[in-house]
């Protein structure tokens, strides 16, 4: 492989852990506060996840766009792109998780982690291609 191949690789390889980070620490903090809203503060459990999580869509877009993408201006519908995305992967977790659920904490595990492992993936092929790619 080439220079320019290589660092093309190296350059897909980061963005990819960048934007595995940032979804991460999203994810993790929309968890948190939701979690001491709900139990500390006494909010009603679905209200709060849906404004919480509508909340972290333009601001994960945001750090997703210059830090991950390292993009100043993304594709003109690229906002409308990423939200859906966000939705849809939301979606296919809540889905699949509400209906095959096992009370086996084994097989829950594994469940969740291919479901949110899927979804995950889905949400940077579909951002990639199509909310960031660069202006043309």
């Amino acid at each position: 492989m080439t220079g320019a191949g290589q660092n093309a690789e190296r350059e897909r390889a980061g963005r990819l852990m960048r934007f595995l980070v940032v979804g991460g620490s999203f994810s993790l903090g929309y968890s948190i506060v939701t979690a001491l809203l709900v139990g500390k503060a006494g909010a009603p459990p679905f209200i709060t996840s849906v404004v919480l999580y509508l909340i972290c869509i333009p601001a994960a877009f945001a750090v997703q766009k210059r830090f991950t993408f390292r993009l100043a201006q993304a594709w003109r519908y690229g906002f409308l792109v990423y939200a859906a995305t966000q939705v849809i992967c939301l979606a296919l977790v809540a889905a699949v998780t509400t209906r095959f659920v096992t009370q086996n904490v084994a097989i829950d595990t594994l469940i969740f982690l291919v479901t949110a492992g899927t979804a995950a993936v889905l949400s940077y092929v579909a951002n990639a291609l199509f909310a960031f790619k660069p202006p043309e």
